[in-house]
């Protein structure tokens, strides 16, 4: 019986040994496999993430073609600098037009920054009914150029129905 016992013992015992080896190697095994599954979702998000900066750069480059365009319309809509030598000759055949004795005078240059475009002061002086004022600055707003009236004074004149005016603003060019 002791051979018995000693072959049962030693069976067991290589049983006993290959059911801890298999456990062991289960063990790494899901270890390993962790890990792996971690790396992978780990990839994955990475690439939804670089899938999704494509797209919005894709997104960004169509948009950019976009305002180009828009942005060469804007531009060609205010005049070049060296077109701002008619302005004031354009302003005062405006107010003749319009029955206005005129006076002009361009000022300071102050060039483009950021948030707006370059632009030339002005000053104008003149006379007229009011109803001559207005209808000379409705034509104004109607111009090729892009202003901005920054103040006007008007006085009367007596008890008639003429103002004295004077005005200063800005012509913005390229």
């Amino acid at each position: 019986m002791n051979v018995f016992k000693r072959q049962i013992l030693k069976q067991l015992g290589i049983a006993l040994a290959v059911v801890v080896l298999a456990v062991i190697i289960a063990q790494i095994m899901v270890s390993r496999t962790k890990t792996t599954a971690t790396k992978i979702q780990n990839q994955k998000s990475e690439l939804i993430f670089r899938a999704r900066a494509t797209e919005s750069l894709a997104a960004l480059k169509i948009d950019s073609d976009k305002a180009e365009s828009l942005f060469n319309i804007l531009n060609g809509a205010l005049p070049p600098k060296d077109r701002l030598i008619n302005f004031g000759p354009n302003m005062i055949d405006l107010a003749k037009q319009n029955g206005i004795s005129l006076g002009f005078s361009f000022g300071t240059e102050e060039p483009a920054t950021a948030d707006r475009s370059s632009y030339i002061r002005f000053a104008v002086t003149g006379n007229s009914t009011y109803g001559n004022l207005i209808r000379f600055l409705q034509d104004l707003e109607r111009s090729r150029f892009f202003i901005k009236i920054n103040s006007m004074d008007l006085t009367r004149q007596g008890g008639l129905d003429r103002f004295n005016f004077t005005a200063d603003g800005q012509v913005f060019y390229q």
